[in-house]
């Protein structure tokens, strides 16, 4: 069953699981970074500086499959949500896979459903943390220093659906069983003459405009 849960305000025990980084900077315009996550509790970072203020797309190709600069990635992926921390920590927009083709989005063959991640907005010039976690592990508050709703439970999609495991699509019956990989790009709407610096690690705002909340099996 699906519901909205914008402004839900939850502050989960334990300690917040962060996957590694790769090291460094990318210059461009448009960077797409790819990986798997271990566990559904897992969290990636990215740092994300721009120079200037722009219109900007984030979004996964993981869930339904897809292509970006150049590169492929396979459908069958977990339910993805990106959130955005200003240099503060602030949220400023977070979004999460809501059953609706957005962009270049592609619906899952298996589920029949849109649900990667889509947000396109204006943003300042500034440093940005972008992170990438597992619905339904979104903010639980206005700072990144609240945490994520579901930190430190481990594979919660699988307690939810009665089996033990990690990344379990949870609105469907039965639950349905993915993969941890995942595929993000953070890009200028227009790209500008001046390049974007991506690296590897910040944060970002509150508002997931998912609308799922599983059901506990007993």
């Amino acid at each position: 069953m699906k519901t909205g849960f914008r402004g839900k305000l939850c502050l989960a025990c334990g300690s917040l699981l962060l996957a590694a980084v790769s090291p460094g900077h990318a210059d461009a315009a448009s960077v797409t970074y790819t990986g798997s996550l271990s566990s559904d509790d897992q969290i990636q970072l990215y740092a994300w500086t721009l120079p200037s203020s722009s219109q900007v797309i984030l979004s996964t190709d993981s869930y339904g499959g897809g292509m970006s600069n150049g590169v492929t990635t396979p459908a069958g992926g977990f339910v993805p949500v990106l959130s955005v921390f200003n240099s503060m920590g602030n949220l400023v927009v977070s979004d999460g896979g809501d059953g609706i083709c957005q962009g270049s989005m592609i619906s899952d063959s298996g589920t029949g459903m849109c649900d990667d991640a889509f947000i396109e907005t204006s943003l300042t010039a500034g440093s940005y943390t972008v992170a990438l976690s597992e619905f339904f592990n979104v903010p639980v508050g206005p700072n990144i220093s609240d945490g994520f709703l579901m930190q430190g439970q481990g594979n919660f999609t699988g307690a939810t659906c009665g089996t033990a495991g990690a990344f379990y699509e949870t609105d469907v019956a039965p639950c349905v069983q993915r993969t941890g990989n995942f595929e993000v790009t953070l890009s200028t709407a227009v790209p500008e003459p001046a390049a974007l610096c991506l690296a590897g690690l910040p944060l970002l705002l509150f508002g997931v405009a998912r609308k799922r909340k599983p059901s506990i099996q007993s």
